[in-house]
């Protein structure tokens, strides 16, 4: 059973290597290795995180042995920005746990809509969770290109 709480800066190490370590372990297969290495590398800048995790309604679902299985973030403005599964948890609930309390948080904030920017691996559970496609894109993270979608889901308030 997974318990859903508040992110805390002491998190900051245990959410970075899980950053890492599921962008090499599960989105590798949709995106090449230097996309992987760039991505990956976002994680060390710890002042990013530490910012999120105190200015976002960020939170982290963890085992009844305190081992963090994921993370997911929302800014004030509908912005869904950050899911991340571990590699060890994937496909065992934790992604529809966390999604779930980004949108009940969005809708005790009233918020009209969600707007997320998502991998291509993790398109196919945004649109189950009732997201739509915007336009897929491509971004630059330093110096590197890779691809994803910008999606909707409009909020019943």
């Amino acid at each position: 059973m997974m318990n859903i709480r508040k992110a805390d800066v002491s998190d900051m190490l245990a959410l970075r290597d899980l950053f890492q370590g599921t962008i090499r372990a599960v989105n590798g297969k949709d995106y090449n290795p230097e996309q992987v290495a760039a991505w990956s590398g976002r994680g060390n800048r710890l002042s990013s995180l530490e910012r999120r995790i105190n200015t976002q309604h960020f939170y982290v679902a963890e085992t009844p042995e305190k081992v963090i299985a994921g993370f997911a973030s929302l800014e004030d403005d509908g912005e869904f920005d950050m899911m991340f599964v571990h590699k060890d948890f994937q496909r065992q609930g934790v992604a529809t746990l966390l999604a779930e309390q980004i949108i009940h948080k969005a809708q005790e904030l009233k918020l009209p809509a969600l707007t997320a920017y998502v991998s291509i691996t993790a398109k196919p559970f945004f649109e189950k969770m009732g997201f739509e496609v915007v336009k897929a894109q491509t971004v630059d993270i330093d110096g590197v290109m890779l691809n994803n979608y910008e999606m909707t889901k409009k909020m019943v308030i």
